[in-house]
């Protein structure tokens, strides 16, 4: 038998052991390459998402300044046209405009009317107890409207009330459901301050009544507040601080009409009676020849929420 080469065995296991630790350290530096090459991708996956979001941020604030600088110069653009006179009084109430029969009926008529029940889609909270119908119409339409059998009744009273320049109108009829009387508080406005401006007219430009007339159809015996409180134009932007110039208190059958260019505001009001209050607005306005064209010849619709007088 040959003897055993001891050394030789030793140097095969070193070898392998050197091999061995050889693979851990490759395998070690290879995770550890990895571990780098990961860390990297994951540090430009952030700088990429960071640098996207700034990207991001710097096209809002683009976006946010160029939509600045339309709505600034769209509301540069936007012109008042208004026609009234020196010589119009702010305001002019009568009493006892009609007479007892016309008032009866037209009573009647404007409290009766099924178009009155009708509620619309408008949803403002600041309006959510008014409704009724309005009818938009130009030259060309009053004789649709007066021989309408929904306007009948309302055909007189505009004759009564047009004026011989208009040539555009909006007849309004409006039932207000007064709220509860316990949460009355007199220092709110049932309607805000704002103008009449909605004839109908397909143009940007605001078109502002030449005079605004208001008839009280119905308006409860107990009514406490709902007073109907003037301002003069001025400068455009009235002080809404300010106390108003004139005040109005409703009657039944009592006609009011103020200047189209005058702000103007309700205030709340209460009444134990459960009573409703109805009111015939008509907006008149005097367009220039270059609108008339864009005015509408007749348009009618239900509406919630409306502005009461």
């Amino acid at each position: 038998m040959a003897p055993v080469n001891a050394s030789a065995g030793v140097r095969r296991r070193d070898a392998r052991t050197t091999r061995d630790d050889g693979d851990d350290a490759t395998r070690e530096s290879t995770r550890e390459d990895d571990d780098d090459a990961n860390a990297k991708r994951a540090a430009a996956r952030r700088a990429g998402a960071q640098s996207a979001n700034e990207r991001a941020g710097v096209a809002a604030i683009l976006v946010f300044i160029v939509l600045r600088m339309a709505q600034r110069w769209y509301a540069a653009s936007e012109a008042r046209y208004l026609s009234t006179t020196d010589e119009q009084p702010l305001v002019e109430a009568r009493e006892d405009f009609l007479d007892f029969k016309r008032y009866r009926d037209l009573k009647a008529c404007a409290l009766k009317h099924p178009k009155l029940r009708v509620k619309g889609g408008l949803n403002d909270a600041g309006f959510s107890k008014t409704r009724g119908f309005v009818v938009k119409f130009n030259l060309e339409g009053v004789d649709k409207f007066k021989a309408s059998p929904d306007y009948e009744c309302f055909a007189s009273v505009f004759d009564e009330l047009r004026l011989p320049d208009a040539n555009a109108f909006v007849m309004n009829i409006l039932l207000c459901e007064l709220g509860d009387y316990d949460a009355y508080n007199a220092e709110e406005l049932s309607v805000g301050l704002h103008l009449d401006t909605t004839v109908g007219i397909y143009s940007r430009h605001m078109f502002i009544a030449h005079q605004v007339s208001v008839l009280y159809n119905s308006v409860p015996n107990d009514m406490v507040g709902g007073e109907l409180e003037l301002f003069p134009y001025g400068d455009g932007y009235p002080d809404t601080g300010a106390a108003p110039e004139k005040k109005i208190r409703p009657k039944e059958n009592m006609l009011v009409n103020f200047r189209g260019d005058a702000f103007h505001q309700v205030r709340s009001y209460k009444t134990r009676s459960g009573s409703e209050r109805v009111s015939l607005v008509l907006e008149q306005y005097v367009i220039d020849d270059d609108a008339y064209g864009k005015t509408m010849r007749f348009f009618e619709a239900f509406k919630s929420n409306m502005t009461m007088m």
